[in-house]
């Protein structure tokens, strides 16, 4: 499991290197790779959405190996959120990046897009659909394909434990920026000796 973080610097410089550690690039922080750290991008549709700085980050990332670029979504909305990936997805991948499906609360209405098109899953929507049914049964079966899988505000151990019993290969969440010296060293000392089961969660 990694922690991505966006912003924060000087505490993730104090990390770098940690098997568990990364960074969230996104279009409204303007930051940027650390070295040593791996690092993958958001698009920040959560909050004030800009397709100018989102382009300036793509063109920037050009020729660069970020774990993935989530494609821009809507939030709670799969249906519409697949509409915008399949306008972005050449935008994405004409710069040779690979694209994370951001999915959404209706997702299971409409499926995913052929695998092909698509590098990793970032668990987006409401509480009620990242906790759902339907998420623990995709999870598998996108992991099986070889996909990595991402969890959007994450900010407790609690929801920390869930996205690791599920399968989630990395998450985020505002705490860490907010509260880097506290939230970062204490969600990576977790990760050592994880103490929660998900059967304990519902």
């Amino acid at each position: 499991m990694r922690i991505l973080i966006s912003g924060a610097t000087k505490t993730v410089r104090k990390y770098a290197g940690h098997p568990n550690l990364g960074v969230l690039l996104t279009p409204q922080a303007g930051n940027w790779i650390i070295e040593d750290v791996p690092y993958a991008a958001d698009n920040a549709a959560y909050s004030n959405w800009s397709e100018v700085k989102f382009i300036r980050m793509l063109d920037r990332l050009t020729g660069l190996s970020p774990l993935w670029v989530s494609a821009p979504d809507v939030v709670g909305n799969a249906i519409a959120t697949d509409e915008l990936f399949q306008y972005w997805y050449p935008k994405i991948k004409q710069r040779n990046l690979k694209i994370a499906l951001v999915l959404q609360n209706g997702q299971e209405s409409i499926g995913l897009p052929p695998s092909w098109k698509y590098d990793a899953v970032f668990i987006g929507g409401d509480d009620e659909f990242k906790l759902g049914g339907y998420v623990r049964y995709i999870i598998p079966k996108v992991k099986a394909l070889g996909k990595l899988v991402h969890m959007g505000r994450v900010n407790s151990l609690r929801r920390l434990q869930y996205a690791m019993d599920i399968g989630c290969d990395s998450i985020d969440g505002t705490g860490f920026s907010r509260y880097p010296d506290t939230y970062i060293p204490r969600a990576l000392n977790y990760l050592k000796n994880p103490q929660l089961s998900i059967f304990e969660l519902f």
